[in-house]
């Protein structure tokens, strides 16, 4: 493959993400609105973070630096309250909403 058939299948697939990134956005979304709500069990906080760290992982990668670096926030403010089994407390929920905002501005 020629350098510059690579670029063009790279921006091929980062235009595809870009388009499934609101998807993707929005099942994190809604994964934090059951725990926050307690319509999800806390362990369910590893399904949030598994999603997180994937779209940290997929976004830096496909140039999407933004979303990349702002998941990645987002999943360690998580993390530890994951290894406890707990939910933030009232006031650590409203900062993590404040993250998911920011997570979904760079995804915009």
């Amino acid at each position: 493959m020629t350098a510059e058939a690579f670029k063009r299948q790279l921006e091929a697939l980062s235009a595809d993400y870009r388009r499934d990134l609101p998807k993707k956005l929005a099942l994190i979304e809604s994964l934090w609105l059951e725990l926050a709500h307690g319509a999800a069990q806390p362990s369910r906080i590893t399904d949030l973070l598994r999603e997180l760290h994937s779209i940290s992982g997929s976004a830096k990668t496909l140039g999407v630096a933004g979303v990349s670096e702002a998941a990645a926030t987002a999943e360690s403010f998580l993390e530890p309250f994951s290894k406890r089994g707990k939910l933030p407390n009232a006031a650590q929920q409203a900062e993590f909403v404040r993250l998911l905002d920011a997570l979904k501005r760079a995804g915009s």
